[in-house]
Protein backbone atom coordinates (compact mmCIF):
# COMPACT_ATOMS: atom_id res chain seq x y z
CA UNK A 1 0.00 0.00 0.00
CA UNK A 2 1.60 3.58 -1.31
CA UNK A 3 1.36 6.88 0.79
CA UNK A 4 -1.53 8.11 -1.72
CA UNK A 5 -3.93 5.11 -0.92
CA UNK A 6 -3.33 5.10 2.62
CA UNK A 7 -3.84 8.76 2.70
CA UNK A 8 -7.62 7.98 0.65
CA UNK A 9 -8.34 5.47 3.10
CA UNK A 10 -7.63 8.21 6.21
CA UNK A 11 -9.80 10.65 4.26
CA UNK A 12 -12.72 8.32 3.76
CA UNK A 13 -12.49 7.48 7.67
CA UNK A 14 -12.77 11.17 8.25
CA UNK A 15 -15.33 11.91 5.83
CA UNK A 16 -17.37 8.62 7.35
CA UNK A 17 -16.73 10.44 10.43
CA UNK A 18 -18.22 13.70 10.10
CA UNK A 19 -20.89 12.25 8.51
CA UNK A 20 -21.58 10.14 11.29
CA UNK A 21 -21.23 12.96 13.81
CA UNK A 22 -23.60 15.22 11.31
CA UNK A 23 -26.37 12.32 11.42
CA UNK A 24 -26.03 12.48 15.34
CA UNK A 25 -26.58 15.84 15.42
CA UNK A 26 -29.70 15.66 13.30
CA UNK A 27 -30.60 13.00 15.22
CA UNK A 28 -30.54 14.84 18.36
CA UNK A 29 -31.52 18.16 17.15
CA UNK A 30 -34.84 16.30 15.29
CA UNK A 31 -35.34 14.05 18.46
CA UNK A 32 -35.44 18.00 20.66
CA UNK A 33 -37.27 19.75 18.08
CA UNK A 34 -39.99 17.16 18.43
CA UNK A 35 -40.16 17.00 22.63
CA UNK A 36 -40.30 21.11 22.23
CA UNK A 37 -43.17 20.26 19.87
CA UNK A 38 -44.72 18.03 21.75
CA UNK A 39 -44.58 20.08 25.17
CA UNK A 40 -45.63 23.21 23.66
CA UNK A 41 -48.58 21.05 22.60
CA UNK A 42 -49.26 19.84 25.67
CA UNK A 43 -48.50 22.93 27.22
CA UNK A 44 -51.13 24.92 25.25
CA UNK A 45 -53.89 22.00 25.46
CA UNK A 46 -53.37 22.19 29.56
CA UNK A 47 -53.52 26.16 29.03
CA UNK A 48 -56.48 25.99 27.21
CA UNK A 49 -58.16 23.37 29.89
CA UNK A 50 -56.89 26.26 32.54
CA UNK A 51 -58.85 29.32 30.92
CA UNK A 52 -62.03 26.67 29.89
CA UNK A 53 -61.85 26.28 33.95
CA UNK A 54 -61.95 29.77 34.71
CA UNK A 55 -64.27 31.23 31.98
CA UNK A 56 -66.26 28.35 33.39
CA UNK A 57 -66.05 29.25 37.25
CA UNK A 58 -66.21 32.97 36.43
CA UNK A 59 -69.74 32.37 34.44
CA UNK A 60 -70.67 30.31 37.68
CA UNK A 61 -69.67 33.48 39.97
CA UNK A 62 -71.21 35.68 37.98
CA UNK A 63 -74.32 33.74 38.00
CA UNK A 64 -74.08 33.56 41.72
CA UNK A 65 -73.64 36.90 42.33
CA UNK A 66 -76.80 37.71 39.83
CA UNK A 67 -78.79 35.30 41.95
CA UNK A 68 -77.21 36.99 45.17
CA UNK A 69 -77.97 40.43 44.10
CA UNK A 70 -82.23 38.56 43.26
CA UNK A 71 -82.60 36.99 46.35
CA UNK A 72 -81.30 40.24 48.46
CA UNK A 73 -83.56 42.59 46.67
CA UNK A 74 -86.49 40.27 47.18
CA UNK A 75 -85.68 40.21 50.64
CA UNK A 76 -85.29 43.95 51.03
CA UNK A 77 -88.69 44.22 49.09
CA UNK A 78 -90.42 42.01 51.56
CA UNK A 79 -88.61 43.97 54.24
CA UNK A 80 -89.90 47.09 53.14
CA UNK A 81 -93.57 45.21 52.27
CA UNK A 82 -94.11 43.98 55.86
CA UNK A 83 -92.87 47.65 56.96
CA UNK A 84 -95.10 49.48 54.92
CA UNK A 85 -97.91 46.84 56.04
CA UNK A 86 -97.11 47.47 59.57
CA UNK A 87 -97.05 51.62 59.03
CA UNK A 88 -100.20 51.46 56.70
CA UNK A 89 -102.19 48.22 59.34
CA UNK A 90 -101.34 50.58 62.67
CA UNK A 91 -101.40 54.46 61.50
CA UNK A 92 -103.62 54.32 58.55
CA UNK A 93 -105.98 56.43 59.24
CA UNK A 94 -103.47 59.12 60.42
CA UNK A 95 -101.38 58.38 57.19
CA UNK A 96 -104.54 58.83 54.97
CA UNK A 97 -105.17 62.25 57.17
CA UNK A 98 -101.27 63.71 56.92
CA UNK A 99 -101.98 62.67 52.54
CA UNK A 100 -105.57 64.21 52.64
CA UNK A 101 -104.05 67.71 54.47
CA UNK A 102 -101.06 67.91 52.39
CA UNK A 103 -103.31 67.43 49.17
CA UNK A 104 -106.02 70.29 50.48
CA UNK A 105 -102.62 72.63 50.70
CA UNK A 106 -102.24 72.51 47.24
CA UNK A 107 -99.61 69.61 47.36
CA UNK A 108 -100.17 67.36 44.25
CA UNK A 109 -99.95 63.47 44.55
CA UNK A 110 -96.93 63.58 41.97
CA UNK A 111 -94.91 66.07 44.62
CA UNK A 112 -95.48 63.62 47.04
CA UNK A 113 -94.55 60.73 45.22
CA UNK A 114 -91.43 62.83 44.65
CA UNK A 115 -90.90 63.40 48.18
CA UNK A 116 -91.13 59.79 48.95
CA UNK A 117 -88.59 58.82 46.31
CA UNK A 118 -86.25 61.09 47.42
CA UNK A 119 -85.97 59.76 51.73
CA UNK A 120 -83.15 57.60 49.72
CA UNK A 121 -79.75 58.23 50.65
CA UNK A 122 -77.88 59.03 46.63
CA UNK A 123 -75.16 57.18 46.09
CA UNK A 124 -72.99 56.18 42.79
CA UNK A 125 -72.99 60.16 41.85
CA UNK A 126 -71.40 61.56 38.66
CA UNK A 127 -71.50 65.14 38.08
CA UNK A 128 -73.61 65.76 34.59
CA UNK A 129 -73.15 69.77 35.11
CA UNK A 130 -71.71 72.52 36.38
CA UNK A 131 -72.75 76.60 35.94
CA UNK A 132 -72.50 79.96 37.64
CA UNK A 133 -75.81 81.44 38.13
CA UNK A 134 -76.44 85.46 39.29
CA UNK A 135 -78.21 85.75 42.17
CA UNK A 136 -81.59 88.10 41.80
CA UNK A 137 -81.85 90.79 44.18
CA UNK A 138 -84.09 93.57 44.86
CA UNK A 139 -81.97 95.71 42.39
CA UNK A 140 -81.16 93.04 40.20
CA UNK A 141 -83.20 90.37 37.91
CA UNK A 142 -80.82 89.74 35.16
CA UNK A 143 -81.22 86.97 32.33
CA UNK A 144 -78.16 85.09 34.06
CA UNK A 145 -80.19 84.26 37.38
CA UNK A 146 -82.23 82.10 35.48
CA UNK A 147 -80.67 78.32 34.35
CA UNK A 148 -82.39 76.13 31.73
CA UNK A 149 -81.12 72.33 32.10
CA UNK A 150 -81.81 69.21 30.13
CA UNK A 151 -83.71 71.01 27.05
CA UNK A 152 -85.88 72.67 29.82
CA UNK A 153 -86.90 69.65 32.22
CA UNK A 154 -85.28 71.36 34.94
CA UNK A 155 -85.23 75.64 35.38
CA UNK A 156 -83.61 76.72 38.64
CA UNK A 157 -83.83 80.52 39.53
CA UNK A 158 -81.69 81.79 42.66
CA UNK A 159 -82.69 84.58 44.60
CA UNK A 160 -80.94 86.90 47.42
CA UNK A 161 -80.51 89.98 49.81
CA UNK A 162 -78.63 92.59 47.75
CA UNK A 163 -74.98 93.34 48.98
CA UNK A 164 -73.49 96.72 50.38
CA UNK A 165 -72.57 97.42 46.44
CA UNK A 166 -75.47 96.50 44.71
CA UNK A 167 -76.24 98.16 41.63
CA UNK A 168 -79.08 97.59 38.73
CA UNK A 169 -76.77 96.27 36.18
CA UNK A 170 -74.63 93.99 38.16
CA UNK A 171 -75.51 91.23 40.19
CA UNK A 172 -74.07 91.92 43.76
CA UNK A 173 -75.43 89.76 47.06
CA UNK A 174 -74.88 89.12 50.43
CA UNK A 175 -72.95 86.00 50.55
CA UNK A 176 -73.86 85.36 54.47
CA UNK A 177 -77.42 86.18 54.16
CA UNK A 178 -80.03 83.16 52.87
CA UNK A 179 -80.60 82.71 49.62
CA UNK A 180 -83.97 81.08 47.90
CA UNK A 181 -83.76 78.51 45.23
CA UNK A 182 -86.83 77.72 43.23
CA UNK A 183 -86.59 74.63 40.92
CA UNK A 184 -88.83 73.80 38.60
CA UNK A 185 -89.26 70.64 36.73
CA UNK A 186 -91.91 68.16 35.23
CA UNK A 187 -93.50 67.03 38.49
CA UNK A 188 -93.99 70.40 39.87
CA UNK A 189 -91.47 72.46 41.71
CA UNK A 190 -89.05 72.42 44.96
CA UNK A 191 -87.79 75.63 46.67
CA UNK A 192 -84.74 75.34 49.16
CA UNK A 193 -83.90 78.36 51.03
CA UNK A 194 -80.55 79.03 53.50
CA UNK A 195 -77.39 80.38 53.71
CA UNK A 196 -74.79 78.66 51.28
CA UNK A 197 -73.61 75.88 50.91
CA UNK A 198 -76.68 74.06 49.95
CA UNK A 199 -78.36 70.82 48.72
CA UNK A 200 -80.86 69.15 47.65
CA UNK A 201 -82.16 66.34 45.40
CA UNK A 202 -84.74 65.73 42.52
CA UNK A 203 -85.96 62.11 42.59
CA UNK A 204 -86.77 60.73 39.06
CA UNK A 205 -87.71 56.97 37.96
CA UNK A 206 -84.72 55.09 38.12
CA UNK A 207 -82.45 57.85 39.69
CA UNK A 208 -82.03 61.27 41.29
CA UNK A 209 -80.40 64.53 40.52
CA UNK A 210 -78.48 65.78 43.54
CA UNK A 211 -77.65 69.73 43.40
CA UNK A 212 -75.04 71.73 45.13
CA UNK A 213 -75.09 75.57 45.86
CA UNK A 214 -71.47 76.93 46.88
CA UNK A 215 -70.16 80.58 46.00
CA UNK A 216 -68.75 80.95 43.15
CA UNK A 217 -65.77 82.86 42.21
CA UNK A 218 -67.77 85.13 40.27
CA UNK A 219 -69.08 88.34 41.96
CA UNK A 220 -72.48 87.98 42.81
CA UNK A 221 -72.83 84.44 41.06
CA UNK A 222 -73.25 80.82 42.93
CA UNK A 223 -72.37 77.87 41.43
CA UNK A 224 -74.71 75.27 40.76
CA UNK A 225 -73.04 71.52 40.91
CA UNK A 226 -75.61 69.08 39.26
CA UNK A 227 -74.81 65.09 39.67
CA UNK A 228 -76.51 62.43 38.52
CA UNK A 229 -77.00 59.83 41.38
CA UNK A 230 -78.92 55.94 42.26
CA UNK A 231 -80.91 55.80 45.75
CA UNK A 232 -79.68 53.10 48.09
Amino acid sequence: MDFFETQERYRRQEMRGWIMFLVRVVIVGGVLWIGWLWGHAEQTSLQAEADLVIYENNQRIDTLTTQVQDLERIIAENNAKKKTSDLIGGNQAELRAIITKQIARGVTPEQIMSSLKSLGEPINCREVARHDVAVATPLYAGPESKLELFSGGLNLFVEGQAGKKSERETPWFNPSSPVRIRHAFLNGQKIIEGVLPLETIIPAEEWVLKLNYINADLRGYVTAIVSSCVLR
